[in-house]
């Protein structure tokens, strides 16, 4: 390029004569310390010119790049633009406006620079000097993150290895990693000589082989670098070959350097890694110390974000559940809540239903409208159903996974605002949510058999109760109910077998056995409440103790003398049933006597 900038400057003729005196202008010496590297000597040359208007052009473009030389990026802005408005159109015209774009490009003006490459090329499509300003122009792109308009340029930029690496580069920066590697490749042990002038290409490239797991290739170039900052990004790179390779002391030395660089991305990345790297050495506390650094010196980014998620995990795993509730809460109460983090707050509050009610019930509360999303509706059901027993909450969370949920979820928020209602004697209501709902599997069953029975249409509710399938305890009791008040002789029958077959509660044979009273049967009645009694203290937990006394009562007045003093324990007691049992007994015990007297 050097050589095209300066033959401009050769259209002013040297004598070659050594025995001619010829008096050069201060723009031909000024050029000529130029040529010799003397930029200092060259501004003072052109101090004092006063250039005639036609050498305007070139004293203006001279004076430019004598600034250039002597690293003034600023002051040579001004004198190559006067040399592109003093010049006429051509070559020199092109250079100053196309030098100009570069000096922003030095000076790290990127956005300046694209400014005048775009007006470059707009201006002069035909240049020879194109090809370069397209090259200039990726360049620019690539600093200011714009890789796919970079990559576009550097697509008309030439094969230089310039404009194949630097578009490698973009592909790596941009994430397509395998396009970067293929396009590294092509170029490999090509190109050292433009690999050792670029260490921001020698950092890419081996990032991009740690990436593809070339781990080996990936140490050398790491090792390679020599410039300050690179030299810590690589240490990253290092240290997390380091990790994978399970060297987790090394790592911790690696990420330890990169986390004194002055950049502060790379200072919260580095200490991220760090943090992992301790938790994998089982180094907790110099781990939680790291994450609290973050969290401290760099609330922002995706950095924090993940710190925190860290953090929470290692709070929950010490059993410190208000540190992680909070944390966890932090990143779920957003505008854009972390996805991460609201899959643990699901967790958790899943793990509050099962565990305690009301710390369940307080999350939900204090943030749980940031899991409303129709993916997690099969998760907000189980919620649901734990909510059971709020009140609103319960009903605003069934009203809206009736509109969001999905089909099948929809029909289960259905069965469980049925069963609410109907528990709650709400007939009516019940009803309407099982309108539309086919099949009668045990669930729906149970539902309609309360709506039958506050209908008082208890046939048809004992009926319903006697078609469910998978029968359980509660089932049995609430069939027990009906056939005691109603003296349903069916219901009592299958609630026999039922007991029989697969046992019950201890209130479950103390109903059976007040309903076989209530039908007149009165030694199927005699033979449940006996059961009641025999049964051992820990099987009867489930019984009130009036419930246990009115057993003994009923099994006294049922029972003949002989046969209730030898098979039922009485229990001694001062309330009414316990002394009527006994007295019971003792009536019973005469009257055999007198029998046997007569």
């Amino acid at each position: 390029m050097r050589i095209l900038i300066f033959a401009i400057l050769l259209l002013i003729p040297v004598h070659a004569d050594p025995s001619v005196k010829v008096f050069k202008s201060p723009i031909e010496k000024a050029r000529e310390f130029i040529n010799s590297n003397r930029p200092a000597e060259a501004l003072r040359a052109l101090a004092g010119c006063q250039p005639a208007a036609g050498e305007l052009a070139l004293y203006h473009y001279v004076h430019a790049k004598a600034y250039e030389l002597a690293g003034r990026q600023y002051d040579s802005l001004a004198h190559f633009r006067l040399a592109y408005l003093y010049s006429r159109p051509g070559e020199m015209k092109e250079l100053a406006m196309l030098e100009r774009a570069e000096a922003y490009l030095k000076m790290r003006h990127y956005h300046e620079a694209i400014s005048s490459l775009r007006i470059f090329l707009k201006n002069f499509p035909d240049s020879r000097y194109a090809e370069k300003a397209h090259l200039e122009l990726a360049d620019s792109l690539y600093k200011i993150g714009s890789f796919n308009e970079a990559i576009e340029r550097y697509e008309k930029a030439g094969s230089s290895a310039r404009a194949v690496y630097g578009k490698a580069n973009a592909y790596q920066s941009m994430g397509r990693i395998k396009d970067a590697y293929e396009l590294y490749m092509s170029r490999s042990g090509r190109e050292k000589e433009y690999l050792n002038s670029s260490e921001e290409t020698l950092y890419n490239l081996a990032e991009n082989l740690r990436q593809m797991g070339k781990s080996g290739y990936a140490k050398v170039y790491f090792n390679a670098i020599k410039d300050f900052y690179l030299k810590q990004k690589a240490g990253l790179g290092l240290g997390l070959i380091a990790m994978e390779e399970e060297r987790f002391d090394s790592a911790v030395k690696y990420f330890d350097s990169s986390s004194q660089s002055p950049d502060r991305q790379l200072r919260r990345q580095a200490l991220l890694h760090l943090a992992d790297a301790y938790i994998k050495a089982g180094k907790l506390d110099n781990a939680k110390s790291r994450l609290l650094e973050i969290r401290n010196k760099y609330p922002y980014g995706k950095e924090y974000d993940t710190a925190l998620l860290m953090l929470f995990r290692l709070y929950k795993k010490e059993g410190k559940f208000n540190e992680a509730i909070s944390l966890v809460k932090e990143l779920t109460l957003r505008g854009s809540p972390d996805k991460i983090a609201l899959g643990e707050f699901e967790n958790i509050i899943l793990d509050a239903k099962n565990r305690d009610a009301d710390e369940f019930l307080k999350l939900w509360r204090s943030a749980g409208y940031c899991l409303l999303e129709p993916s997690r509706s099969q998760s907000l059901l189980e919620i649901a159903k734990g909510l059971r027993f709020s009140g609103k909450p319960f009903l605003n969370l069934g009203a809206w996974l009736l509109r969001y949920g999905s089909n099948d979820v929809k029909v289960q928020t259905r069965l469980i605002l049925a069963d609410f209602y109907a528990e709650m004697g709400d007939a009516g209501r019940a009803s309407q949510y099982l309108v539309g709902i086919k099949g009668d599997n045990d669930d729906i069953l149970r539902i309609k058999s309360r709506i039958y029975n506050e209908n008082k249409e208890y046939q048809k509710a004992a009926e319903a109760i006697i078609s469910i399938k998978d029968i359980n305890q509660e089932d049995i009791v609430f069939l027990l109910d009906i056939a005691s008040a109603k003296n349903i002789k069916k219901a009592a029958a299958f609630c026999e077998r039922a007991l029989n077959k697969r046992g019950g509660p201890s209130e479950a044979y103390t109903k059976l056995a007040d309903a076989f009273y209530e039908m007149g049967r009165n030694s199927e009645a005699l033979k449940y409440y006996r059961i009641v009694i025999a049964m051992k203290p820990e099987d009867k937990k489930d019984l009130k103790a009036d419930d246990s006394e009115w057993a003994y009562y009923m099994a006294s007045r049922l029972s003949d003398g002989k046969a209730s003093t030898e098979t039922l324990n009485i229990q001694k007691g001062n309330t009414t049933l316990s002394r009527l049992a006994e007295a019971g007994l003792k009536e019973s015990s005469i009257l055999e006597r007198i029998k046997r007297g007569l």
